[in-house]
């Protein structure tokens, strides 16, 4: 995944609502230091960590219907990171 890849992906992020888009920047540690659980999420928010992971849910379904795997959306962020390609098959036993 290049640098435009990149660019798409948070273009497609935008098309979030922006509780959406602070959800998934959140849980997939986009624009973080490290990525946050649905625990640490619903804990910001002031709701279950269930509600986080309907409304996670959903935003995926709107970037999947957009054209954005969950795969490209963890290899993006490792990308965007500077961090080893390796971190998305790690990455996928947290998700």
């Amino acid at each position: 995944m290049t640098a435009l890849d990149v660019n798409r992906v948070v273009g497609l992020l935008k098309t979030l609502n922006p509780t959406q888009e602070k959800i998934v920047r959140l849980y997939f540690g986009l624009g973080c230091h490290r990525s946050h659980s649905a625990s640490e999420i619903a804990h910001e928010f002031h709701v279950s960590p269930q509600v986080i992971g309907g409304m996670l849910g959903r935003a995926e379904r709107k970037l999947a219907r957009a054209g954005l795997t969950r795969d490209e959306l963890r290899e993006a962020v490792c990308v965007a990171l500077k961090i080893s390609p390796l971190c998305a098959a790690r990455s996928a036993t947290l998700l």
